[in-house]
């Protein structure tokens, strides 16, 4: 007989137990009006962005594109404070 034998044979591990998560008590539920507010605010930098782009054709883009989303950044600021 070989050595193969004479050791015990593994058993499938048992399932392990699925551990609890945390409980969500600091979660609040988003409301579809703070998705709705994030969302418009984006579509409104890039309007306003290729709207001034158009508007005033001999200022470089990267000018444009950095005061848009200066702008997009101090709403984020906000909009987070906010949801905070």
């Amino acid at each position: 007989m070989s050595k193969k034998d004479n050791l015990p044979r593994n058993e499938a591990p048992a399932p392990q137990q699925p551990v609890p998560a945390e409980p969500a008590s600091e979660r609040r539920p988003v409301s579809s009006g703070m998705i709705w507010t994030f969302w418009g605010a984006a579509a409104a930098a890039v309007i306003v962005a290729r709207s001034l782009d158009a508007m005033l054709p001999q200022t470089p883009e990267r000018v444009i594109e950095r005061w848009v989303m200066v702008a997009f950044a101090a709403f984020l600021a906000l909009f987070l404070l906010k949801f905070k």
